[in-house]
């Protein structure tokens, strides 16, 4: 192995021992209240090592939960494009039961922490690696990415909404999604644009 794939592999290895480290920390102090120090402390290594791969602790939580998505996504998504409500409803089902389940995401969506989840909910990095798998055969088309980019917006705004604010049960968070949110993300766009 040549020293470059090495310093790579060990790169990848010490981000993901920073990302569980982080974990940790937000889940024992919060997650707006966890500080750099902490994380560092937990990980076993300097400040400057923490700060050479984020800069902030905002670069630290976008990280933490761009790679949890694509945890839970590479679990729960099909192989192949979903294309009726039923699929669709049961994939978003599938991951918010992860995170509800996961101690360290969970911790995420308490009341004391919603407002680091709410930002980043907002976060174009995010929303380009949610949308990547439903892009699909579209990843070429600027036209059709930019629709797929806004509906999955709405669709983490509902899945972030659901988290912070779960429903009366499975059944019922089962039938908001299934009338009010998939229906309008699996709509043919060009079928709509006309009749504004």
């Amino acid at each position: 192995m040549s020293q470059m794939a090495r310093r790579s592999r060990s790169d990848k290895i010490d981000v993901d021992r920073l990302l569980d480290a982080a974990g940790l920390a937000f889940s024992r102090y919060g997650v707006g209240q966890a500080t750099m120090v902490e994380v560092a402390a937990l990980a076993g290594c300097s400040r400057a090592t923490l700060y050479r791969q984020f800069p902030n602790r905002e670069s630290l939580r976008l990280a933490y939960v761009h790679r949890a998505t694509l945890r839970i996504a590479a679990e729960i998504a099909p192989e192949h494009r979903p294309g009726s409500v039923d699929t669709v409803v049961d994939l978003l089902l599938r991951g918010i039961r992860a995170v509800r389940s996961d101690p360290l995401l969970a911790v995420w969506f308490e009341p004391q922490n919603m407002a680091i989840p709410l930002a980043l909910s907002q976060s174009s990095e995010l929303l380009r690696t949610m949308t990547t798998g439903l892009a699909g055969e579209f990843a070429d088309d600027p036209a059709a990415l930019a629709d797929i980019e806004l509906r999955g917006a709405w669709i983490l705004r509902s899945v972030v909404s659901l988290l912070a604010m779960p429903g009366e049960s499975e059944e019922a968070e089962r039938a908001s999604l299934a009338r009010f949110v998939v229906p309008l993300v699996l709509t043919d766009s060009s079928a709509t644009e006309g009749r504004s």
